[in-house]
């Protein structure tokens, strides 16, 4: 850094991305997953060799994207602006640990430019509900209320389940659902939504019992964002 009068002049080299095998990462439990893997998945298109990483933290919150839907969504948009598909994935083992890899050969620096301006038509929708220490039955219950309003508009309609149990659903009561729309060209436009109660907030100031959104009321809610980011 060097400095003159009135200004500061400041030089960085960075130096290569190395990206490589075997890394992990405790993300901790201020911020979901999603938060770590939009950095991440930029960074390793550009490192010198693959890039493979096992993240732990929560799946979702209420500020980040849920890793349902970045897989959905982002891995599949990355494919339009060069990335290869090949090797690109993202590995969920239980809700509070996934392994993000790039197997496949780095962006080349003689990728076309992009133009993307037309949005399309809604062609399917696709969906996973997730519960974790809660009955699986809410995700019936989700799937139900939210095919009731997308049968109205289209028949390509599929909404997967993933219920965890014990030591596969980590140590948070909770359940939601992702919804990801496809168009003619090529556009993934999504929603999702999750409940839970955090470490030591399953009661009022009262001790009493906090009374989450009802599954059917969730379903619902996420199919009528999803229409209103597709309007």
């Amino acid at each position: 850094m060097a400095k003159s009068r009135g200004r500061t002049k400041l030089k960085y080299k960075p130096g290569v991305l190395m990206g490589g095998r075997y890394h992990v990462h405790d993300c901790g439990l201020s911020r979901s997953i999603g938060y770590f893997l939009e950095p991440l998945i930029v960074l390793g298109l550009f490192g010198k060799k693959p890039l493979s990483i096992r993240l732990k933290g929560i799946a979702n919150d209420s500020k980040d994207p849920s890793v349902d839907t970045f897989r959905s969504t982002t891995l599949n948009i990355l494919k339009r602006f060069g990335a290869p598909s090949e090797g690109l994935e993202l590995k969920m083992w239980w809700r509070s640990y996934f392994e993000c890899s790039n197997d496949s050969q780095q962006l080349s620096s003689e990728c076309p430019a992009v133009t993307w301006i037309d949005e399309g038509m809604v062609k399917r929708i696709r969906g996973v509900t997730f519960s974790t220490r809660a009955s699986s039955q809410f995700e019936n219950t989700m799937i139900h209320a939210a095919r009731g309003i997308f049968n109205r508009l289209l028949p390509d309609v599929h909404i997967f389940t993933d219920h965890k149990s014990r030591e596969q659903a980590g140590k948070s009561l909770g359940f939601g659902i992702s919804l990801v729309a496809e168009t003619t060209s090529g556009c993934f436009i999504s929603t999702d939504t999750a409940v839970c109660y955090a470490r030591g907030e399953d009661a009022d100031d009262n001790g009493e019992k906090k009374e989450l959104m009802a599954p059917e009321d969730i379903g619902e809610q996420t199919a009528s964002m999803l229409l209103g980011e597709i309007e």
